[in-house]
């Protein structure tokens, strides 16, 4: 009987965390689309702007859980967008170095600020004690995806999940 009734939640929160993730999704990229980004786009954005001083382009893969080949690319937008500018390490000539540009900067701003208005609308219809909970097992379920693919993909890592909504790491 133990058998079935964890099979039940297993699937309930597959299937939670599918809808769940469609939604937001989908209101995600309608946020980004205003703003004429893609997620990929704004996650490196994001990465670039948590990690402060000139992150690699593997340091951004690593964040955005992509391969380097596909962060150049997305890079490469972005720097077309003039919303990153990206130079040669002076001390290693093989690492490229990404910044912000103040453009870039004002257009995280101003989808940071739309994305917390919406968020902040969603969980007003939560009580607090409700909010602090998802919060927390959302981290929680993170960091263990995260490990788990970590383990898949055979990286080495201690580091805990970036918190980058708050900037600290």
């Amino acid at each position: 009987m133990e058998d079935q009734e964890l099979l039940n939640q297993l699937a309930s929160i597959e299937q939670l965390i599918l809808r769940v993730g469609w939604l937001e999704q989908r209101r995600f990229a309608q946020d980004l689309a205003a703003f004429g980004l893609t997620p990929p786009q704004f996650f490196v954005l994001r990465s670039i702007w948590s990690r402060g001083k000139n992150p690699t382009m593997s340091a951004l893969a690593y964040d955005t859980l992509q391969h380097c080949a596909t962060i150049t690319g997305i890079v490469d937008r972005l720097v077309k967008m003039g919303l990153v500018r990206r130079q040669r390490d002076v001390h290693d000539r093989r690492r490229m170095l990404v910044e912000l540009t103040p453009v870039g900067r004002e257009a995280l701003d101003k989808v940071r600020g739309s994305r917390e208005e919406r968020l902040r609308e969603t969980l007003t219809r939560l009580s607090a004690q409700d909010a602090q909970e998802l919060l927390r097992l959302l981290r929680v379920y993170l960091e263990a995806f995260r490990s788990q693919y970590e383990e898949a993909e055979g990286i080495a890592s201690d580091k805990p999940v970036p918190d980058m909504d708050s900037g600290a790491e």
